[in-house]
């Protein structure tokens, strides 16, 4: 028999029975042992992608919207340095990924083979588990150890969130004999589900613990008289719901959510326009408050990054209430961390609390500048000449709530959800290392591993990007709409002071491109919507988009949608009491 085979097959029935159910493979011969295996195990939904750094976006998806790691497979050589993106995106925004690169075997290394390149710890310090596998053997011991292996790179991508990195190294021949394909074919027929011969399966059902919080803790807590909770993004899986609720529901204090933060709060709690709000000094100095409970990753609003600076300079306490072990305090102002899984139950003090014991109430002093906010913003929006970014963002934001999956992609993409859009459970953001490479890709990974409909909303510069996700988006069972918010280029580096050298800015920074989409989705094979005025954004229904691939590409007009955003980061004071 093809110890090959074998050896590829007992990894992939060790990666199973951890609850793997998801393969992205891109095509290549040194990974002919892998592709074989995976193509006769049943029980995995398997992905096919040519361009290996869509596939590993494509994996993140998976990850970032199961919580289960994903399995990449590609050939040696330059195949898996095109996981990088990806792998770094995984640390560091902590999605569990596996990434199986096949490679020479030992004698070839370092002698000029074709092919051939040092893949030992390929991704370095990016990847948070490595092991190189050795070559195939059929002997008890090394398939015990292989089990292991899978076991280690499945548990330490979801412990650590990363990407767990196994090299694999076969000679050839690298193809099975049609007796070694039947045989496997039914070992997984008879048991698909069955623990591998040397199971080394020792979990347990997960603890849930009471987590009770250090005195002094509670007592700011509950001394706290304008108390502020906010959420920064996270994945679903690192999301502390049962915290959240908690927190919010014993305090009713104002919460403040970003994109992407996976979390829901009663509207009676949510202050949704603060990216208006805080932009403006007079609100930080009038709304200061004097607890702030944080939730989720590192936020990326302005808003909410200046009034961290500006009242951790008042010695504000903060309480971040944290599901992973990588820091996410940019303002290293957080005086607590309580770290808490999702499962988690909190015990918060018996009270009495104070918050809401002030002159004027403070939900309520939130809520009212929250809707004088609102009006502003809608006075704003009304009948308007131009398309711009922030009608195409807030349209989306009130078509497709709960029941769609929602990708963002970065640079003015999430902050326009932010001033012009409400916050949803189910928005997705890649704000690791907050790159606008594999966009697409990773919103094709999360509809691939969700039974919901998917819009991704994208910059033009974004798409172009990521265009070969486009590829991958044919027979799809549900609808899947890309929405590509046009703006001519990099806009978002008009904020910057670079913008003032304009000998250079457009063809260096903003780099505006003369692409038409239309022949690109017609390149596919796929559906294409063209929009360039309000009237034609609001006549899309969204709610009737056919299954499979749907893009639609918004012109808008970039000096429009910039004056817009200056008319709200400008809104004036607070009413008077």
């Amino acid at each position: 028999m093809n110890s090959h085979l074998k050896w590829s097959s007992h990894l992939f029935r060790s990666l199973y029975e951890k609850g793997v159910r998801h393969m992205v493979l891109s095509p290549g011969s040194r990974s002919t042992p892998l592709a074989m295996a995976a193509a006769i195990h049943k029980g995995f939904q398997k992905h096919v992608v040519i361009d290996e750094r869509s596939a590993g976006f494509m994996a993140l998806g998976i990850g970032k919207a199961t919580g289960t790691p994903a399995v990449l497979i590609c050939t040696s050589g330059t195949a898996g340095a095109n996981y990088m993106p990806a792998v770094i995106e995984a640390r560091q925004s902590g999605v569990p990924l596996i990434v199986l690169t096949a490679d020479r075997p030992p004698i070839l290394r370092g002698i000029g083979s074709s092919q051939t390149i040092d893949q030992i710890k390929l991704f370095g310090d990016q990847a948070i588990f490595f092991h190189e596998a050795g070559e195939p053997s059929g002997g008890a011991a090394d398939l015990k150890r292989l089990s292991w292996l899978a076991r280690q790179a499945v548990e330490e991508s979801i412990r650590a969130g990363g990407a767990a990195h196994i090299n694999l190294p076969f000679r050839k021949p690298l193809e099975p004999e049609m007796d070694d394909i039947k045989t496997e074919m039914t070992l997984n027929s008879r048991h698909p589900e069955r623990k591998s011969d040397t199971n080394t399966d020792s979990d347990s059902d997960s603890v849930r613990r009471t987590l009770h919080l250090p005195e002094t803790v509670n007592r700011l807590i509950q001394k706290a008289e304008r108390p502020l909770i906010v959420a920064g993004p996270a994945n679903p899986h690192h999301a502390l719901r049962n915290t959240f609720q908690k927190v919010i529901h014993t305090l009713s204090a104002p919460v403040l959510m970003e994109p992407g933060a996976s979390l829901q709060a009663d509207e009676s709690l949510t202050v949704n326009r603060f990216e208006q709000i805080l932009r403006n000094p007079e609100h930080l100095e009038s709304l200061q408050p004097d607890l702030i409970i944080r939730f989720g990753d590192q936020p990326f609003t302005k808003s909410l990054l200046s009034a961290f600076d500006a009242w951790g300079t008042e010695g504000i306490p903060v309480i971040h209430f944290v599901s992973r072990i990588q820091p996410q305090d940019q303002s290293m102002s957080s005086s607590f961390s309580i770290f808490c899984t999702p499962d988690d139950q909190i015990e918060l003090p018996s009270g009495p609390y104070s918050a809401g014991n002030t002159e004027m109430n403070w939900l309520e002093k939130w809520k009212e500048i929250d809707k004088t906010a609102k009006n502003e913003l809608e006075r704003t929006m009304s009948d308007p000449k131009k398309l711009s970014d922030g009608h195409v963002i807030r349209f989306i934001s009130n078509k497709l709530r709960s029941e769609w999956n929602v990708m963002l992609s970065n640079s003015f993409i999430p902050r326009d959800m932010a001033l012009f859009g409400r916050p949803d459970p189910h928005q997705f953001v890649n704000r690791g290392a907050a790159g606008i490479d594999g966009i697409l890709s990773t919103a094709l990974g999360i509809h691939l591993a969700s039974d919901r409909p998917t819009a991704c909303i994208a910059g033009d510069i974004a798409c172009l990007h990521d265009s070969n996700a486009l590829l991958s988006l044919r027979d799809l069972k549900r609808p899947f709409v890309i929405i590509i918010v046009n703006n001519e280029g990099g806009n978002i580096f008009r904020m910057l002071p670079v913008s003032r050298y304009s000998d250079y800015y457009t063809e260096y920074f903003e780099t505006p491109q003369n692409v038409q989409f239309e022949r690109l989705a017609q390149a596919h094979g796929l559906t294409y919507k063209f929009v360039d005025t309000p009237d034609a954004l609001l006549s899309l229904d969204l709610q009737k988009a056919p299954k499979g691939a749907l893009i639609i590409e918004c012109k808008t007009d970039p000096d429009a949608s910039m004056d817009i955003r200056q008319r709200l980061w400008n809104f004036g004071s607070l009413p008077d009491k």
